[in-house]
């Protein structure tokens, strides 16, 4: 049965069939307005987010131009661009840091170079092999005495070398001053004064005599000053002897004490070796001491260098100090205690290389000295106090000789006068030059790279020094490990 409308709806059905192009007009009428609202709607969020886009790249670019980049370049001021760096800049940058790299890398080897001398021939060597130390078997009470007497004996014999270098020496002994003095004046009284003995002369001719003796006195002081540089005996250095090493380390677990102590002996030879050298270049053109710039070496002493290591027993020690005896066990041994009599100990293995990174930054402390300088991973730094008598005038010579030797500053300096009357009564002739007495703590500076390999273990601890673990049973070498 068919579904009967509303007549109002008939009519309007009706008359929509009679009109059918007045409704489809009036549809689009309605339609196409509220659809074009909607796509310009959508038209224009996609213009917006296009404009925004394009101004966020502009405000990228613009800052990019406006931009200021400071490239870093080691160890120099950095280097400023303005605007955007381009691919050019960006390859003539790493040009730059190669160069360097490169010039860095040379001037570490220059320094190193003077530092410790060449290959060929160094600055300095130890003064025993290494297989009498460090290498030596520590668990062995006798070994270990033979070992400090080696190196006590060694660098004895090493300082009288260098005396002997620098062609230093000392006035007449007493008793050699007075042989010929009781010569000369026997000479002179019996033949100008015709006299048998003192006891028979006059009052003016006891002043004759006495007044000639005085001459006499000064020819053989000056006849000794004409065969030497400078006035330096042994007296002068801190040297060991058998009998200042003999029973200072009695138990294996004392063995990295005496290392310590006996690599100090060696570090302060070092020192002076290079303070003498410079003292000699100072020295090389004058004829004697007479003429020398430096005349006297009254003493050389090498201050210990502080370090943040800490001992065994948990207190920190400065090298060169009383070294506190490590509590560990000695090496190879549980327990500590020395090998059964008759045993055979086996020999310690050598210290592994150092590891020292050369490219580190070398930080500077302007509180301790005027240079900065302080003891880092590349470089230790160890200080001399230097008494000498010197020529007044000549002290810029003698500091630029201790420079030109090897790295070394004069970080301070006391002067006071010094009376060469005074000196001479005692046999030291100066010259006529105004003289006086210099008290210059001296910088010394020591790279790692070559000292280290020189190191006992201890001593490569009490700095913090790493060494390479030797390759493993697989040909692998393993980490770095503290030694």
């Amino acid at each position: 049965m068919a579904v009967q409308i509303p007549k109002q709806l008939e009519t309007v059905v009706s008359w929509a069939k009679n009109n059918t192009l007045a409704v489809v007009f009036t549809s689009i009428a309605v339609i196409v307005p509220v659809g074009c609202y909607f796509a310009a709607d959508m038209m224009a969020e996609g213009v917006r987010k296009e404009a925004q886009r394009r101004a966020g790249v502009y405000s990228d670019l613009t800052a990019a131009v406006n931009a200021k980049v400071e490239l870093p370049v080691p160890g120099g001021d950095p280097v400023k661009i303005e605007g955007l760096a381009t691919a050019q800049v960006v390859e003539q940058f790493n040009t730059l840091l190669s160069k360097v790299s490169k010039d860095a890398d040379d001037v570490y080897a220059a320094a190193r170079a003077f530092n410790a001398g060449s290959d060929g021939r160094g600055k300095h060597v130890p003064v025993v092999e290494a297989v009498v130390f460090p290498k030596y078997d520590a668990k062995s009470n006798s070994v270990a005495e033979q070992v400090r007497f080696k190196v006590a004996d060694a660098i004895a014999a090493a300082y009288a070398k260098l005396l002997e270098e620098a062609r230093a020496g000392s006035p007449p002994e007493d008793s050699t001053l007075t042989k010929s003095i009781e010569a000369a004046e026997k000479r002179f009284v019996q033949g100008d004064l015709k006299q048998e003995s003192r006891a028979k002369l006059t009052a003016d001719q006891a002043a004759q005599l006495d007044k000639f003796l005085g001459k006499v006195r000064i020819a053989e002081y000056t006849e000794a000053a004409k065969k030497i540089s400078i006035y330096a005996n042994i007296g002068a250095f801190d040297v060991p002897s058998r009998s200042s090493v003999t029973g200072l380390y009695k138990k294996p677990e004392d063995a990295a004490a005496q290392d310590r102590a006996l690599f100090e002996m060696q570090w302060k030879l070092w020192v002076a070796t290079d303070v003498m050298h410079a003292f000699d270049a100072a020295n090389q053109n004058a004829a004697s001491v007479l003429q020398s710039p430096v005349k006297r070496l009254l003493s050389l002493k090498v201050l210990p260098m502080e370090t943040l290591a800490v001992s065994a027993g948990g207190q920190a020690s400065p090298m060169g100090g009383e070294a506190p005896a490590a509590s560990a066990p000695a090496e190879g041994s549980a327990d500590g205690s020395a090998p059964a009599e008759g045993a055979t100990a086996a020999a310690p293995a050598a210290p592994a290389e150092p590891v020292i990174d050369r490219k580190q930054e070398a930080k500077r402390d302007y509180s301790k000295h005027f240079t900065g300088r302080v003891s880092n991973g590349v470089y230790d730094v160890r200080l001399a106090e230097v008494t000498f008598v010197a020529e007044t005038s000549k002290l810029p010579k003698i500091f630029d000789a201790l420079a030109a030797q090897n790295f070394m500053t004069v970080v301070n300096v006391r002067l006071a006068p010094s009376d060469p009357f005074f000196a001479a009564r005692s046999g030291f002739l100066f010259g006529p030059e105004p003289v006086s007495e210099v008290t210059a703590t001296i910088e010394t500076i020591w790279f790692r790279d070559w000292t280290a390999t020189h190191m006992p273990a201890s001593v490569r601890t009490a700095l913090g020094i790493t060494s390479a673990t030797p390759a493993g049973a697989d040909g692998a070498p393993a980490a770095a490990q503290g030694m």
